[in-house]
């Protein structure tokens, strides 16, 4: 059976991803939360896979280092989608109700995003078939 990919588990994904891009950089942990706008602490929790960064602050991220939001979840092309969840519901629906709070042109570039991203996930696995 597949596993499950939980918030834990997508927090610990995402926290490595950014620590190499930060030690790639040869930046400090201040320097780099300094560029960001962040706090310390926070930046230090997403690296540690403490917490969750929020979609806006994903795309600075992903902005500052060059890489595109479907980057991070590269791990998640091989689960099915039936084993993407989170504790409180289905992803999607946790997701959907993210882009929904955002204004025109923000959900506009998250929808194209995510567009990109099941083309992706769908030649994935059409090449696993074959």
């Amino acid at each position: 059976m597949p596993q499950e990919i939980t918030t834990e588990k997508l927090k610990k994904i995402l926290g490595k991803k950014l620590s190499l891009l930060r030690e790639k950089s040869g930046e400090t942990i201040e320097e780099t939360a300094f560029d960001l706008g962040l706090d310390a602490s926070d930046y230090f929790k997403f690296l540690k896979g403490k917490r969750l960064p929020h979609l806006l602050t994903l795309m600075r991220i992903s902005q500052k280092y060059g890489v595109g939001l479907d980057w991070w979840f590269s791990e998640l092309a091989a689960a099915p989608p039936n084993a993407v969840q989170s504790p409180n519901g289905r992803l999607e629906l946790r997701m959907a109700r993210i882009v929904g709070g955002l204004d025109d042109r923000l959900q506009r570039a998250a929808l194209s995003i995510l567009k990109t991203s099941v083309k992706n996930l769908a030649s994935v696995s059409r090449a696993a078939k074959n």
